[in-house]
């Protein structure tokens, strides 16, 4: 499991630069840091050294770094001291486009991918994107951008040189799909990612597949439901597979949803009481519910989860999750750029850490192609239940 850590951590959205895991925006506000006007306080005296080392370099060395490599090295620095695999630094740049996954736009293909130990590997084509018109497949291997052999670059280099203007194209050079290796332009878009697929199924259930936690994808949960509901519809099968988390507060929205009372989960900061989070009312517990997961249910999605299973409001099926119990906070700094590190660590609605170990489902299905249907499955034996009840 530790060892697809940084694999997860490294889960990137549609070409955009974007980590996604389950984080805090400032103080949960998306506001501007806690001093964002002044100077910075708290420096030690001795951090003094660190401007005599600034100017050695700058006016000594023989070929002496930018001011801004100089700069990134600094902050890059401090937070590899953390040992922290989900710390990150974004240039401005880069905080830019994460920024803009809470409002779910981008500029890029339209696809997701993850590093795995193969490589850069293809993992979800959105349905309308220009990935999805020029034939991408889940499962190739991005090895090569406009010609440039890439298959030793980390993750973040293969993004960046896929990222760019809207309109433009990018030749990218695939491995491991059904056609072999190939080459394929992609024109470049700005792309609407879809974070919620609603469908009806044909026995009358929702299949709702939550893609990521997103500003605002609590409100959008309890539409689709209550929709479904007055429309006759007989239950949900909650969908969170490769959902990688989000914002934690719409983890507590989205859980709200079906779960009437009770904790959802609880956050323990340093230095603070350990804060818990309550089901914020008005449920809809009416509506059979079937949570659908995997090992790449992560963060947010493991707290929606773990919510469901322990306050029993439904089963959970499919194979363990991915086992992520940290929370990390984004901080912008003044210069544009940002960071974001672990703050905090939270803990499940029966107060487990599940860090390392994730969520064991109800029942498991390891077979991809046969989870949805076990899930519809469980959800009859709520239905059954429900009616005899």
């Amino acid at each position: 499991m530790r060892n697809r850590l940084l694999a997860l951590a490294l889960l990137v959205v549609l070409m955009g630069g974007l980590v996604t895991v389950s984080y805090h925006l400032g103080a949960e506000s998306g506001g501007a840091p806690d001093r964002a006007a002044g100077q910075p306080t708290g420096l030690p005296p001795d951090f003094s050294a660190l401007a005599d080392l600034y100017e050695r370099i700058t006016s000594e060395a023989v070929d002496p770094p930018t001011h801004e490599e100089l700069l990134e090295g600094a902050i890059q620095g401090m937070l590899e001291r953390l040992e922290d695999p989900y710390a990150v630094y974004y240039d401005a740049a880069e905080f830019t486009s994460f920024s803009e996954l809470l409002d779910g736009k981008f500029s890029g293909v339209g696809v997701m991918v993850e590093e795995t130990p193969e490589g850069v590997t293809i993992v979800n084509v959105i349905a309308g994107a220009p990935a999805e018109a020029a034939g991408l497949e889940v499962g190739e291997r991005i090895v090569a951008v406009d010609g440039e052999d890439l298959r030793a670059a980390p993750l973040r280099a293969v993004v960046q040189r896929v990222q760019g203007e809207e309109g433009t194209t990018v030749l990218l050079g695939l491995e491991g799909g059904s056609q072999g290796p190939r080459e394929v332009a992609v024109i470049r878009a700005q792309i609407d990612r879809p974070v919620l697929e609603v469908e009806r199924l044909d026995d009358g259930v929702a299949h709702v597949r939550l893609l990521q936690f997103t500003e605002g994808v609590g409100a959008r949960v309890r539409e689709a439901v209550e929709r479904h509901r007055a429309e006759g519809g007989r239950g949900v099968v909650l969908d969170l597979r490769g959902n990688p988390g989000g914002l934690l507060r719409e983890a507590v929205a989205v859980a709200s949803v079906f779960i009437e009372g009770g904790t959802i989960v609880s956050v323990q900061e340093r230095g603070r009481d350990r804060q818990t989070f309550e089901a914020t009312g008005g449920a809809l517990t009416d509506v059979p519910l079937v949570v659908l997961v995997d090992a790449s249910s992560a963060s947010a999605s493991e707290i929606v989860a773990g919510a469901v299973q322990d306050l029993g409001r439904g089963p959970v099926v499919g194979t363990p999750t991915f086992g992520k119990g940290t929370v990390q906070t984004v901080r912008p700094l003044r210069d544009g750029s940002g960071v974001k590190f672990t703050t905090a660590e939270y803990f499940t609605s029966s107060g487990d850490s599940i860090e390392g170990t994730g969520i064991a489902p109800d029942r498991v299905v390891a077979e991809v192609e046969n989870q949805l249907a076990a899930a519809q499955e469980a959800l009859r034996a709520e239905l059954v239940g429900a009616a005899r009840s």
